[in-house]
């Protein structure tokens, strides 16, 4: 049977919307996708009881409120109920060992649960930065990820490769239990893994674009995940 893998929505002008390349690449790697509304205290359990894994897929900035800073001059949107509903799917995915995916903000917003923080803006605060913000077309290759643990070497097969990228923000202090598992040459991190969970896993580029175009890496990640959500089916029957 295949899982059903639940993914979280932007959330624009009192509308839900989501990128279809997250859909396709769901579908490509084998599981059934389906859209989540924002969650609330009511209702966060019985929506994570119909799904077998959970996307926190990209979006708008984090409100810095929530990792103790004040907001940065170059600070885009932000939708403070969007970060609340994805922190709460978040505690309630982990607590139940769901499979976890964290694409670009969604790995942001998994470092902030637990309890690290944010690099506001790459330009003005990281040295000597390389491109981050990509301009062309999202799905085109930008700059090298070094692969760092076992985990993620196993799932990407390559010790380095290039990724497309999109992002004026990244991960800055690591939240408890969070390990660095890729990393760009100016040191932006751009992926990391939970040392305790079985599938908790965050990338800082888009694999959604990359894997309906036949990307290997990006379709061996969603690959990896939906196998996980498999397993995790398996194991509750």
């Amino acid at each position: 049977m295949k899982p059903v893998i639940g993914l979280t929505m932007y959330d624009i002008d009192k509308k839900l919307d989501i990128n279809n390349a997250y859909l396709d690449s769901v579908e490509i790697a084998g599981g059934i996708p389906i859209c989540l509304p924002n969650a609330t205290e009511d209702h966060v359990d019985a929506l994570l009881d119909r799904v077998d894994g959970i996307i926190l897929i990209g979006g708008e900035d984090i409100d810095p409120d929530l990792f103790g800073e004040e907001p940065h001059q170059n600070i885009g949107r932000v939708v403070r109920k969007r970060d609340d509903s994805d922190l709460l799917f978040m505690k309630r995915a982990f607590e139940r060992d769901m499979p976890i995916l964290g694409v670009c903000r969604g790995m942001q917003i998994m470092n902030v649960f637990f309890g690290g923080t944010i690099i506001q803006d790459i330009p003005t605060q990281v040295e000597d930065a390389i491109g981050h913000k990509q301009q062309s077309k999202r799905g085109a290759l930008a700059h090298y990820v070094e692969v760092l643990t076992p985990k993620m070497k196993a799932i990407f097969e390559e010790n380095q490769f290039r990724v497309n990228t999109y992002h004026h923000q990244a991960v800055g202090k690591l939240g408890e239990g969070l390990v660095l598992s890729g990393v760009a040459k100016d040191g932006v991190i751009e992926a990391m893994e939970h040392e305790d969970h079985p599938y908790c896993i965050s990338v800082q580029w888009h694999p959604e674009e990359l894997a309906p175009l036949g990307n290997m890496h990006a379709q061996r990640l969603f690959k990896s995940f939906v196998e996980a959500c498999k397993t995790s089916v398996a194991g509750g029957e």
